[in-house]
C-alpha cells in the first residue's frame, strides 16, 4: 500500500460547512489562489475568513480527492517575523504600501532622538510592550490606512513631517513631538479585535484608544516611579487631545503646541491617504469619487506629468 504524503501550506478559510460526517467540510484558498476542499474534526473550530497554517493527507472522498486536516495553527500563533508574516499574509490581506521593516527602521530613528529620560520611560516603556500587535494592526476598520500595518505606517507618515514643522516653528519641542505621534494610537491594539478582520472590541467602542492611551500612560508613569512629572501630564494631554472636537473623542482641545502639531499632523496625514487611495483609481482627467473624510468633495486628478 503507497502512504500518501503530507503536505503543509498556508491557506485563507472562504467557508466552513457542518455535515453528516464524523468531519466538517473547509473551502480553502491558497496563496496562487488554488482552491481546496479540506475535510476537518467536527469538533474542531475553524473561523471563516481567516488564515491557518494546514498540514493535510490527501484523501479519496466518494471519487474526489480532498484533503483530511491532521493539524492546523492560526497564523497569529505561527512563530513569524514580520517580513515573513507579510509575504504569507500580503497573498490574503492588504498590507501598508511599505515594508514593514521599512517602518520599523524610521519609527525607530525617530525613537532614538529622544533623550529625555522621562518622556523616554514612558514612551519606550508602552512602545516595547506593545510593538508586536502595533507593526500588525489597522488604524480603522475603513477609511484611513486600513490596512495590516496601518498604525504604524500612519506613524512613520506623521513623523516625517516632524522635522518641517520644527524647523519653521522651532518653538515646538521635538522629542515630546516625536513621543505624542508614536502613542497617539497606538492603542488601537485594544480598539480593534485583530489586525487581519478587525472590528472593534467592547472596550473600543465604550472607552476608545484616546482614553485608553492616557490612562496606559499614567500606569507606566507609575511604574517608572515619574508620575508626578510634568512630562508624563503634557504626554497624557497629547493623547486626550489629538482627535480636537469632543464629537470625535477628543474631550479637550489642543493647549499646548506640540498637541496642537500633533493634531494637524494627524489630520493632514489621515485625509491624504485617503485622498491618495482614491487618486489611484482615478484616471487623469476625471474626478475621484465623492470623499466623506473630505467634506464630499470630489477631486479633480490632472493630465500634468
Amino acid at each position: 500500500m503507497k502512504v500518501k504524503p503530507m503536505q503543509t501550506f498556508y491557506a485563507k478559510v472562504d467557508s466552513y460547512n457542518q455535515t453528516t460526517y464524523e468531519t466538517n467540510t473547509l473551502s480553502v484558498l491558497l496563496k496562487d489562489d488554488t482552491r481546496l476542499t479540506l475535510r476537518v474534526d467536527e469538533t474542531q473550530d475553524v473561523i471563516e475568513g481567516e488564515v491557518y497554517l494546514f498540514e493535510v493527507e490527501p484523501i479519496d472522498f466518494k471519487g474526489r480527492e480532498q484533503f483530511l486536516v491532521q493539524h492546523f495553527t492560526h497564523i497569529s500563533d505561527v512563530e513569524l517575523n514580520y517580513s515573513e508574516k507579510e509575504k504569507v499574509m500580503g497573498a490574503f490581506y492588504n498590507f501598508a504600501p511599505i515594508p514593514i521593516d521599512d517602518i520599523k527602521a524610521t519609527i525607530e530613528s525617530f525613537l532614538q532622538k529622544i533623550t529625555n529620560p522621562t518622556i523616554k520611560a514612558i514612551t519606550l516603556g508602552l512602545y516595547n510592550k506593545h510593538e508586536k500587535d502595533f507593526y500588525l494592526y489597522p488604524a480603522a476598520t475603513r477609511f484611513h490606512h486600513a490596512y495590516i500595518g496601518g498604525v504604524a505606517h500612519h506613524t512613520s507618515t506623521m513623523l516625517s513631517l516632524v522635522e518641517g514643522f520644527v524647523k519653521t516653528y522651532p518653538y515646538l519641542k521635538e522629542e515630546l513631538l516625536i513621543a505624542g505621534i508614536v502613542l497617539h494610537d497606538i492603542f488601537k491594539i485594544i480598539e480593534l479585535s485583530n489586525y487581519y478582520a478587525p472590528e472593534y472590541t467592547k472596550e473600543g467602542r465604550l472607552i476608545g484608544h484616546i482614553a485608553m492611551g492616557v490612562e496606559k500612560i499614567g500606569e507606566i508613569a507609575h511604574q517608572e516611579n515619574v508620575y508626578d512629572s510634568e512630562e508624563r501630564l503634557l504626554l497624557q494631554h497629547m493623547v486626550l487631545s489629538h482627535h480636537y472636537y469632543g464629537n470625535f473623542g477628543s474631550p479637550k482641545k489642543p493647549n499646548i503646541p506640540e498637541a496642537l502639531a500633533l493634531h494637524f499632523i494627524d489630520n493632514i496625514d489621515s485625509k491624504f491617504a485617503v485622498l491618495g487611495d482614491a487618486l489611484k483609481q482615478t484616471k487623469p482627467g476625471e474626478f475621484t469619487q465623492s470623499l466623506g473624510v473630505l467634506d464630499r468633495e470630489r477631486y479633480y486628478k490632472s493630465k500634468l506629468k
